[in-house]
Parts: structure tokens; C-alpha cells; sequence
């Protein structure tokens, strides 16, 4: 018997060209899209990243510019602040020291007088207390 021609094989080769113009079409085509989609946001995700990084140096930079100014200016304002409060202790002190002084001379003043008094009163009262003291020795009163 003759047999018919095996066309399994061009039924496998019709199978395999429809199933892959079927799978490009609906299978490799939207699937490439989306990676393709994918890397391209990946690229600019990364792209971003960068500008956000540079960005961030910047924005760091300048902050770290601010606070050095800022920390001039506040070393300025001590050192004001703290030569004007010398000054003013400086003349406290000086009022103070005035003011001592003139209390220290009235006091000289006044302790001088008192030793002028005293001195003036030295040579009767010694007299009366010897007269006092003779008088308890010997038990009898003098005639002064």
C-alpha cells in the first residue's frame, strides 16, 4: 500500500509559526513593552536619585554656610556683650573703690579725734584712778 506523505511535520512547522505570531503578538510585544516601560523608569528613577543627591550636598552646604555665619555673628555678640560688661564692672569696681575710700577717710577721721580725745582725757583719768588706787591700797581717802 502506498502511504500518504507524513505531514505531521508541516502540521508541527503551521503549529510553531501561528503560536509564535500569536505569542509575539499578544505575549512578547506587551511583554517587552512593560520591561522595556520598566527600565525606562528605572532610568529616570536613578536619574532623580542623583538630582536628588546633588541637591541634597547643596541644600546641606548651604545649611552648614548658615550656621557658621550664624555662629560668627552670635561670637561677635558675646564678645560685645562681654567687653561691655567688663567695662561696667570696671567702673562698679571703680565706684566702689571711690566709695571706700571716702568711708575709709571719714573712719581715719573720726578715729583721729577720738585718739585726740582720748589722749586729752589720759593724764586726769590716769590721775583719778591713781588717786582711786592709792586710796584702796591704804584703806583711808587722800585729800586730793
Amino acid at each position: 500500500m502506498i502511504k500518504a506523505p507524513d505531514v505531521t511535520l508541516l502540521y508541527v512547522m503551521f503549529a510553531f509559526v501561528a503560536s509564535y505570531v500569536l505569542l509575539k503578538r499578544f505575549l512578547f510585544g506587551p511583554l517587552g513593552a512593560i520591561l522595556a516601560e520598566r527600565e525606562r523608569e528605572e532610568r529616570e528613577a536613578s536619574q532623580i536619585h542623583q538630582e536628588s543627591l546633588k541637591e541634597l550636598e547643596r541644600t546641606i552646604a548651604e545649611a552648614e554656610r548658615r550656621l557658621a555665619e550664624a555662629r560668627r555673628d552670635a561670637l561677635r555678640t558675646r564678645e560685645g556683650l562681654r567687653a561691655e560688661g567688663l567695662a561696667k564692672f570696671e567702673t562698679e569696681l571703680a565706684r566702689a573703690k571711690q566709695s571706700a575710700a571716702t568711708f575709709i577717710g571719714s573712719a581715719t577721721g573720726e578715729i583721729g579725734s577720738e585718739v585726740q580725745k582720748a589722749a586729752a582725757e589720759i593724764p586726769t583719768r590716769a590721775r583719778t584712778l591713781a588717786v582711786q588706787l592709792a586710796e584702796k591700797i591704804l584703806g583711808r581717802k587722800l585729800a586730793a
